[in-house]
């Protein structure tokens, strides 16, 4: 699995349907609090939930934003959303 973090300042203002019209009507879209996913491999539900953990275990150990720049520290304090897709 591949994962893309881009900062969205507006993230707690999309709903789904603007996640779908930017990534196509096959995105499905998770929220953990500040933190939105949108699958664009169709995983299943036993995927989905081992993809929150392993998301959700990062941002615990605060280990989201790999690199220690001051730009990056800054960042990790708002929304953003990971995009998670599969090269085939």
């Amino acid at each position: 699995m591949n994962k893309t973090n881009r900062v969205n300042p507006v993230t707690c203002y999309q709903n789904d349907a603007c996640y779908k019209q930017l990534y196509g009507k096959h995105a499905i879209v998770t929220r953990l609090g500040y933190v939105t996913i949108i699958y664009l491999d169709r995983p299943n539900k036993k995927e989905i939930k081992k993809r929150k953990e392993e998301i959700m275990r990062e941002e615990i150990t605060d280990k989201a934003f790999f690199d220690d720049c001051p730009l990056c520290n800054e960042l990790k304090n708002h929304p953003y959303d990971i995009i998670c897709y599969r090269k085939e």
